[in-house]
Order: structure tokens, then sequence, then C-alpha cells
């Protein structure tokens, strides 16, 4: 059986991402009204993190995490 290649999802609330989903693995952002503060991934094998943002809220660094963005 053939399977169908992973595609990767990313699912918005207004104009700021909050989710993204890889195949059956997905990553949850957590924000304030302007700022995304922490992700939180769905698989077990990749720990989620504190996020450091800039001014205009692009992400630096993800601490207690080992993957930077």
């Amino acid at each position: 059986m053939n399977k169908a290649p992973n595609r990767t999802l990313f699912f918005y609330q207004g104009d700021k991402l909050i989710t993204v989903k890889e195949g059956d693995k997905g990553r949850a952002i957590f924000r304030n009204a302007e700022q995304p503060l922490a992700e939180l991934s769905t698989d077990d094998n990749q720990a989620g993190g504190l996020l450091a943002t800039d001014q205009m809220g692009s992400v630096l660094v993800v601490h207690g995490s080992d993957k930077q963005p």
C-alpha cells in the first residue's frame, strides 16, 4: 500500500499562528495578545519550550528545547 506524503498544516486565529500539524505530530503556540510565549509539542521525542522574541514577535530562541527556529 502506498502511503500518502506528510503534509504540513498551519492553523491561525485571526492573523496569529496557533498550531502546526506535520503528519501525526503537532505543535501548539501559546501567546498573549501580540507575542508568542511558548511552544508545546505533541511528539514525545521533541520537547517544547519558552520562546524569546523580538519587538516584532519574531522568535529568536526556544529555551528548554534542543531545536532552534
